[in-house]
């Protein structure tokens, strides 16, 4: 040893191990391109639906055509909601009401609530929006206005029905507008109270913050495009097999 100087062997600091069972926190795949797919359509069908209905703008059949493609993309939806991925079916979703109230005894809280999908709250409002969006597709089966506008299935069914269903595929409109100023509200208080920017990740990559990767199975291409044809055949029979001849 050289005198003055001293080698003093340093000590390296091992990480700990991470716990069983556990991952790092990141941001993980949950929603897939198809039930991606159906919220822009349905955002944008909706909204080019009110505008042309509510406020009169544009010619009649297009609003009568952008009524088709909303309710084939309603009926893929539902269906996808059966038989598509994971995250997309109403099984992973829909929560019990005592579930639901746990679940609003702790969202007041800052903290993020890293939910894999769409959480009890979200879930609920998914199956009524639905609901209500097929209701009101179907119902404009049925219309018949002073302005031209004929639904397909409108000489099957008395005229006093089909005033009734007319007035009430208007109504509905209030109903969903409202849900989705619910909607818009809600994404706004997770986005500034915990954090968490839910409506990238449903309009974009379909990826969410999550402490876990929740490992959630993908239907695939194939049986979306199924599902697609399946939905496309039962709307274009009613608009080819509804009118009387």
């Amino acid at each position: 040893m050289k005198h003055g100087k001293r080698h003093v062997a340093k000590k390296r600091r091992r990480k700990p191990a991470p716990e069983a069972g556990k991952t790092t926190p990141g941001r993980f795949p949950v929603w897939d391109v198809p039930t991606r797919a159906s919220h822009w359509a349905i955002t944008v069908l909706f909204t080019f639906q009110f505008v042309t209905g509510h406020f009169g703008l544009g010619p009649g059949f297009l609003h009568i055509w952008a009524g088709y493609a909303l309710l084939v993309t309603v009926v893929f939806r539902i269906q996808w909601g059966l038989v598509g991925s994971e995250s997309a079916r109403f099984s992973h979703f829909l929560a019990t009401p005592a579930a639901i109230r746990a679940y609003l005894a702790r969202l007041p809280g800052p903290n993020p609530t890293r939910w894999p999908g769409h959480n009890p709250l979200g879930g609920l409002s998914v199956l009524i929006m639905l609901a209500l969006l097929l209701a009101q597709g179907v119902t404009g089966l049925f219309v018949e206005t002073w302005s031209e506008l004929r639904g397909p299935l409108a000489e099957r069914v008395g005229r006093d029905m089909v005033i009734f269903l007319t007035d009430l595929h208007g109504l509905l409109r209030w109903p969903l507008l409202v849900l989705v100023g619910i909607h818009l509200a809600a994404a706004l208080f997770y986005r500034l109270r915990k954090g968490e920017d839910r409506v990238a990740a449903i309009f974009t990559h379909g990826r969410l913050e999550l402490d876990t990767d929740p490992g959630l199975a993908n239907a695939g291409v194939t049986r979306a495009l199924v599902v697609l044809a399946l939905s496309l055949g039962i709307v274009g029979a009613v608009i080819v097999f509804g009118p009387v001849d």
